[in-house]
């Protein structure tokens, strides 16, 4: 029998059903019903603080840890050819945080040639049991 994980709900059990007529009890249904009606309500309130942040021109999120006052230091010294890690020792922030202020100048992808095939490497397979003999080549 599944009962609630919570303390104050531990002895109710979620399944149980009337003896005479198998349908879920009442106070299973007036429980569920509740805990979903505080769980819309959450929902509504965690959305309208959003919407109210919103207004006052706040946005949601982590303050970036490079400040916005070294942004524009960080952004100037990196194409100059300042190493990541040298910025980050400067600014006392992590490489990462060096890396997303920077995001847009990094480059998208290592440039490779497109016309230079794959090589071919050879492939040998270590089966167990005897070694079978090598197919042969019919001509």
């Amino acid at each position: 029998m599944p009962k609630t994980a919570t303390p104050a709900f531990s002895a109710m059990d979620l399944t149980a059903r009337h003896p005479c007529t198998g349908e879920l009890l009442s106070t299973v249904k007036f429980m569920v019903q509740t805990l979903a009606a505080a769980g819309e309500l959450q929902c509504e309130l965690t959305y309208d603080g959003l919407r109210a942040a919103e207004a006052k021109g706040s946005k949601g999120g982590r303050r970036p840890a490079v400040a916005t006052t070294k942004t524009g230091d960080v952004r100037t010294a990196y194409p100059e050819g300042r190493s990541i890690a040298a910025l980050a020792r400067d600014h006392g922030v992590s490489r990462g945080a060096i890396r997303t202020a920077v995001a847009d100048l990094l480059p998208d992808r290592i440039a490779t040639e497109e016309e230079a095939p794959a090589p071919e490497l050879p492939v040998t397979l270590d089966m167990p049991g005897p070694p079978s003999e090598p197919p042969s080549t019919r001509a």
